[in-house]
C-alpha cells in the first residue's frame, strides 16, 4: 500500500521556535512480568506470562526561559492513569526538585495499552479482575515516571517545538458503528467518517536533534 493512501494531508507548524527550553527523558516501568492480571479488558485469567516488549515512561519538559515557568507531560505505557500514581510521583518529585514541579504543572497520561500489569489503581473496582492491589506494579510505575522526569529535567536545553497534523486513512475502525449511527443526524453531519482520522504529533528538537 502506497504512502499516499495513508497520508493524505500533512501540516507542520512551528510553535514559537527558539523561545522554549525542552528536555526529554525515558525510563522503564515494566513491573512484574508473570502471573499478573493485565490492565484493560477486566478479564480474569488474562495474565502476563513474560515480557514481549518492555513498558516505558516518556517525559517531556517544556520551559519558558523568560519566566522560568515549566510544564511536564508524561506518556506512560499503561492502560490508564491512577490518582495514587500521581500522588506518589509528586511526593518524590518534591523531594528531588523542591518547589519546581507540582500538581498544576505535571500531567501524567497513558497510552491505553491493554498489555501491561494491573494492580496500581486506588479504587477497589479496578482491582477486582486482577484479584487485588499490587504494590509491585505501582512501585515500578512511580520509579520509572520519576526517573523519566529526572532525565528530562537534566536534559533541558534550548529547542524548537513543532506541531504536525495528518489524516490517516484505513488505519482504524469504529468498533460499534451501530451505536454511532444512533447519534442525531445533525451531529453525524459534522464529520466525514465514524472515526477520527486526524493524527496530531508534537515534536521536540534541540541542537542535537
Amino acid at each position: 500500500m502506497g504512502c499516499s493512501r495513508w497520508l493524505t494531508v500533512l501540516l507542520v507548524s512551528t510553535v514559537q521556535a527558539g523561545e522554549y527550553n525542552v528536555g526529554l527523558g525515558r525510563a522503564d516501568i515494566t513491573g512484574p512480568a508473570a502471573e499478573i492480571g493485565m490492565m484493560g479488558y477486566a478479564k480474569q485469567g488474562q495474565n502476563t506470562a513474560g515480557i514481549h516488549m518492555r513498558l516505558y515512561s516518556r517525559a517531556f519538559v517544556v520551559e519558558e526561559p523568560s519566566s522560568g515557568t515549566r510544564v511536564v507531560f508524561v506518556s506512560v505505557d499503561a492502560g490508564m492513569m491512577g490518582q495514587l500514581v500521581k500522588k506518589y510521583t509528586m511526593e518524590r518529585l518534591e523531594v528531588m526538585f523542591p518547589g519546581i514541579y507540582n500538581e498544576k504543572n505535571v500531567v501524567l497520561s497513558s497510552t491505553h495499552t491493554h498489555s501491561g500489569p494491573a494492580g496500581f489503581m486506588q479504587y477497589v473496582l479496578f482491582n477486582v479482575p486482577n484479584l487485588g492491589f499490587l504494590h509491585q506494579t505501582l512501585d515500578a510505575m512511580v520509579d520509572g515516571i520519576v526517573e523519566s522526569i529526572r532525565r528530562a529535567h537534566e536534559a533541558v536545553a534550548p529547542g524548537d517545538i513543532y506541531l504536525s497534523s495528518t489524516v490517516v486513512e484505513e488505519a482504524n475502525i469504529n468498533r460499534s458503528p451501530t451505536s454511532y449511527e444512533a447519534n442525531p443526524e445533525v451531529e453525524r453531519a459534522k464529520y466525514s467518517s465514524n472515526t477520527d482520522k486526524e493524527m496530531v504529533q508534537l515534536n521536540f528538537y534541540n541542537d542535537q536533534g
